[in-house]
């Protein structure tokens, strides 16, 4: 359960093969996954899965790039936003909730291209079909959460995170006990 490195030391993948396989070992085990017809066909599966890992981080990073709250956390930090230039999300700088990216990884990968190879999309009820949902949903969850919290995320990458650095949001909810109906505070 380690981030897969590139052989200058930078984040190339969150997740690697076992993790995928430890999520849904079912999916390997009663269905056949092609993998030869691809380009530039990997030599096993494992390669393969490690591929689409390194497709679906690829997918998380712009994902975050591209969310409002990473703006918001950089004006929040003074990151050198402009209204031109959104900086790249930088997955060195993850020191913190490892685990919590290998997991999002994973089930990033099973939703987007492991299951749908496998999946009867004519039968809604099919197991592939709600297999996909389900991971859809636990991918959308961690993601949301870990961009509600960044308490992981080391912005000027010199090996700690301090209290500047992290940035949490959190909504509190305020019950007036009056005739109407709850007010809720950002």
């Amino acid at each position: 359960m380690a981030f897969i490195l590139n052989a200058t030391g930078n984040v190339v993948s969150y997740a690697e093969a076992v993790d995928v396989r430890d999520k849904d070992q079912r999916i390997f085990e009663s269905n056949e996954i092609e993998f030869t017809n691809v380009p530039d066909a990997p030599l096993t599966l494992d390669q393969y899965i490690e591929d689409l890992t390194t497709k679906t981080t690829n997918r998380i990073n712009t994902k975050i790039r591209l969310s409002a709250r990473w703006r918001e956390y950089l004006s929040q930090t003074g990151s050198g936003l402009d209204n031109n230039n959104i900086p790249a999300f930088d997955p060195d700088k993850i020191l913190e909730r490892k685990a919590d990216f290998t997991d999002m990884c994973a089930y990033g990968a099973l939703y987007m291209y492991l299951l749908p190879k496998v999946a009867d999309f004519g039968n809604p009820e099919s197991p592939e079909v709600q297999k996909i949902q389900y991971y859809e949903g636990r991918f959308n969850d961690l993601f949301d959460e870990l961009m509600a919290d960044f308490t992981w995320f080391d912005n000027d990458g010199d090996g700690t995170i301090e209290d500047g650095e992290k940035q949490i949001r959190f909504r509190l909810n305020r019950r007036s006990r009056s005739r109407k109906s709850v007010a809720r505070v950002k």
